[in-house]
């Protein structure tokens, strides 16, 4: 649904546009308003229109805007994904489904569909999507939307067979990805498997002698076994993170909080002093 405006809506909608350049969010607003009224075929104006309600942040707003795009059957992807973000609950999910009926293949809305049903505590409706998802990354072999997936469904939806089948299908596509590797290894890990954990960090430095990530697999190790309460193990694991890389700023942050619990501050303070120096230099570097 779209239409080309006249010129006099033409004119309001640029001033529209001028209004937010300047943050004018209310002008904006009303602008907008009067354009999408007297023609609601417009939908770059719905668009922007929801864009401003999200900005100003008004769930009233957005739920008026709501019932007329409704009434008005307004088919654009765009405006119902923006409209989503200042919805709540039942009413946001409704969006997202209007979204994806402009795109089915929006996958944003998609994973915002999914986690407003998690939270929601419908887990089966919100699994089914992640599932859904899940194939479609693997379809197109991107190792890097599965991996964050993997992650996702770890830490945020506590879904760990899900998980770990979003990362096994990351690492088939590119075994090499350390970033999976990791989320494998705390995957075992909330599952309280230490042996499973040392074993996946283990595999990536057994396999890949030459990475440039080994010095993070053995910080990662190190992590693991500190949260097991295995300080000399943890310590052990940063010295060979060291030798690896000496100026790995992650293993002299994780040794000097190593020193700090074991009651050596002179030696926690030397290695905290050398990974500030580190992530000062990394900053100034990246600047």
């Amino acid at each position: 649904m779209t239409s080309a405006p006249n010129n006099q809506l033409e004119l309001k909608f640029n001033q529209a546009l001028v209004c937010l350049k300047y943050e004018d969010f209310s002008g904006a607003l009303a602008l907008l308003h009067e354009v999408v009224s007297q023609e609601p075929k417009f939908l770059r104006a719905w668009e922007e229109l929801a864009s401003v309600i999200q900005s100003l942040g008004s769930s009233t707003e957005a739920e008026s805007v709501f019932a007329r795009a409704q009434e008005m059957e307004i088919r654009s992807n765009r405006f119902w994904y923006a409209l989503a973000q200042s919805l709540q609950g039942a009413r946001a999910r409704e969006a997202y489904r209007f979204a994806l009926q402009a795109d089915p293949n929006d996958e944003q809305s998609l994973l915002e569909l999914a986690w407003s049903f998690r939270t929601a505590g419908d887990k089966e409706s919100a699994t089914k999507l992640y599932r859904y998802l899940m194939e479609v990354y693997f379809e197109r072999d991107d190792w890097l939307a599965l991996n964050s997936l993997g992650d996702t469904l770890r830490r945020l939806v506590g879904s760990l067979d899900d998980a770990e089948e979003a990362l096994r299908r990351s690492l088939e596509i590119n075994p090499e990805n350390f970033d999976a590797w990791k989320n494998m290894c705390y995957l075992m890990c909330s599952r309280q498997d230490l042996t499973g954990a040392q074993q996946t960090v283990r595999r990536f430095l057994q396999s890949y002698p030459n990475h440039p990530k080994r010095a993070e697999a053995w910080v990662c190790l190190g992590n693991v076994l500190r949260s097991f309460g295995d300080l000399k193990g943890s310590e052990e694991a940063v010295q060979q993170a060291l030798a690896e890389n000496p100026d790995c700023q992650a293993a002299w942050s994780k040794l000097s909080d190593i020193c700090f619990e074991c009651g050596d501050f002179a030696g926690g303070q030397r290695a905290l002093q050398r990974a500030n120096e580190l992530d000062y230099n990394k900053k100034y570097d990246d600047n």
